[in-house]
């Protein structure tokens, strides 16, 4: 049975938090019917694709999917439900607290949505105000309680190295949401983006106080018994993220939306990406017409290369039979050097089976991955 997962982005937000680009368009609420509308018509377009594939993951991300109502919500995922197989899959919703209540909770879940990745980033309240996060720690703390009498799978998003935040500042909040017990917990490092308002007042934290606060988390976070399964991802025992894994390890997934992403194993492995512009795309969806704006068709090359990329986020690490079955290779002997070199350097483990990442490789995962491509 081939399965799919399926990318839903949702790019309207009520601000536009100062670290962020995403592709989000704040101040234009109005126009998420008409542009619900044209995710209809454009999941149409693919029924061809989706209809001989089964839907087991979904992920409605943004922007600020929970800007939506239940109703709106409602009428994404029965189109999903009546263009493809759909076999009981995960159902993510990304969400933001201060947009969160308990009607719209039990609508979300009544739906299907199993699956709740709210974006605290920090408790702080002076630092959350200073990245222009439009909730408090008491807010998150209210939708939160009201989320988990709905869902049993419930993310919560941190960020590290913010302005303001000191190492002492970040335990607290790792303190916090540990206590709260959620089931999946992502801790990502704060990436300056060009363009960006914090990028044009802020150079980053002090490197060895970021590099503490990696290691606190992922110290306290295994002891609590959360699985550091990636590098900035930790779950408890079966609540790893289904969807994110399809993007680590090269399953097939369809993005609708502006600047959705999609990745599709028909005529050779082809990856395209739609465009980000927020009127084109819905000019285009309603013309029903493809918003494709980017496409690439991957040979051998560019297949490992992805392979070692991804893989290499994964505590899971790279599989010699797996490698061997998709490539004809022998990762062994392939990449010799690389593997001594990076063992040695205590950026990997091995065994019979494959090569690990450790926490010092997640730690230098650019140089660890570098290693590896330039050996292929």
């Amino acid at each position: 049975m081939n399965t799919i997962g399926i990318y839903v982005h949702i790019p309207f937000c009520l601000r536009k938090c100062a670290y962020c680009d995403f592709v989000s368009y704040p101040h234009r609420l109005s126009d998420i019917d008409r542009y619900i509308d044209a995710l209809i018509e454009e999941a149409k377009i693919y029924s061809g694709v989706l209809k001989k594939r089964t839907a087991d993951t979904v992920f409605i991300g943004g922007g600020t999917p929970s800007l939506l109502s239940v109703r709106q919500t409602e009428r994404i995922i029965r189109t999903l439900q009546s263009v493809c197989r759909w076999n009981n899959p995960e159902v993510t919703m990304e969400a933001n607290p201060e947009t969160l209540d308990e009607d719209k909770l039990s609508g979300y879940a009544s739906l299907g949505v199993s699956r709740l990745s709210i974006g605290l980033q920090t408790h702080d309240d002076d630092v959350l105000e200073n990245i222009g996060r439009g909730h408090t720690w008491d807010v998150f703390e209210r939708a939160y309680y009201a989320a988990a009498k709905c869902f049993f799978n419930i993310n919560v998003d941190l960020i590290f190295g913010l302005p303001g935040q000191t190492l002492e500042n970040f335990q607290e909040t790792i303190r916090r949401v540990v206590s709260l017990s959620p089931q999946h917990i992502s801790v990502y490092a704060l990436k300056l983006e060009a363009g960006t308002p914090l990028a044009s007042r802020f150079s980053g934290a002090d490197e060895d106080t970021d590099r503490k606060m990696y290691h606190f988390a992922a110290e306290i976070l295994c002891g609590a018994g959360y699985r550091h399964y990636e590098t900035s991802n930790f779950a408890k025992p079966g609540f790893e993220c289904r969807h994110n894994l399809k993007y680590w390890t090269g399953e097939e997934y369809l993005g609708l939306g502006t600047a959705a992403h999609s990745c599709l194993n028909e005529d050779g492995f082809r990856r395209f990406a739609n465009t980000t512009d927020l009127d084109m795309y819905m000019d285009r969806a309603e013309k029903k017409q493809k918003p494709v704006a980017e496409e690439e068709v991957l040979n051998r090359d560019g297949l490992i290369f992805e392979y070692i990329m991804l893989r290499l986020r994964l505590k899971a690490g790279i599989n010699f039979e797996d490698y061997h079955m998709r490539f004809c290779g022998n990762f062994l002997a392939d990449f010799k050097d690389a593997i001594q070199k990076t063992r040695d350097a205590g950026l990997i483990t091995q065994d019979g089976k494959g090569i690990y990442p450790t926490l010092k490789g997640f730690d230098l995962q650019n140089a660890l991955i570098s290693e590896y491509i330039k050996n292929m």
